[in-house]
């Protein structure tokens, strides 16, 4: 039914087929339409990632229909397609993406080289944690404090090895590949919108990831401290 509805609004909007009037409704976590004398329709959205790769396709797709291009029910089986696609990217090639990006932003908080290290095998190994255990973990925002543990317990063995010069740094490498960064962008346009729901949504959903994030840092600090180790 939801497909259906969606396809009638989506006809609507390009002129093929009056409709007399309809609602939309999306947040975070549901969509809602309903059309008059059709019926109503919920579905719940339960994961949610930013791809910026599918928006694109479905930005395209947009124009193509609009344009005439293609037909309606192409663009629903393309759409289709595009839900059911893997990112090209290797998972290999974002962790050392992630290990790159850490290091860098040692540097720029005016780290030595000797804390880039360390920082880089943070950030390395907390998105690999974070990778492998977000697909079996359906608890929120667990994993995010399970990749920031394991990849700040990675950086302080590298501090300690490498001999470091700033346990600090490397704490911050661990936590810079998981900072909600679009979605703390996201939160602030729509709540300068006026979207004050989505937009306290999705800032509640940042402070619960930066609090988990923290709290990852936070139970390796203590646990050194315990075991009386070097800070």
């Amino acid at each position: 039914m939801y497909e259906k509805l969606l396809m009638k609004i989506i006809r609507k909007g390009v002129g093929d087929e009056r409709t007399d009037e309809y609602y939309t409704h999306v947040t975070l976590t549901g969509i809602f339409i309903r059309i008059e004398n059709i019926g109503t329709d919920f579905r719940r959205v339960g994961d949610r990632t930013y791809n910026l790769t599918k928006t694109t396709a479905v930005n395209t797709l947009s124009r193509a229909y609009t344009s005439g291009q293609i037909s309606l029910l192409d663009m629903y089986d393309a759409l289709k397609r595009v839900q059911a696609q893997k990112s090209p990217i290797k998972d290999w090639f974002k962790v050392l993406c992630s290990g790159v990006l850490s290091g860098s932003i040692v540097l720029i908080f005016d780290g030595s080289f000797w804390d880039v290290i360390p920082g880089s095998i943070a950030g390395a190994v907390a998105f690999y944690v974070y990778v492998k255990v977000i697909g079996y973990l359906k608890a929120p925002f667990i994993s995010e404090y399970i990749s920031t543990f394991v990849g700040g317990v990675a950086g302080y063995l590298g501090y300690i090895l490498l001999n470091g010069q700033s346990l600090r740094l490397a704490m911050i490498g661990a936590v810079v590949p998981l900072v909600p960064g679009i979605t703390i962008t996201n939160s602030m346009r729509d709540i300068i919108a006026k979207q004050f729901i989505s937009g306290s949504i999705r800032f509640i959903e940042t402070f619960c990831v930066a609090f988990a994030l923290g709290a990852g840092i936070v139970t390796v600090y203590y646990i050194v401290r315990l075991l009386g180790g070097a800070l």
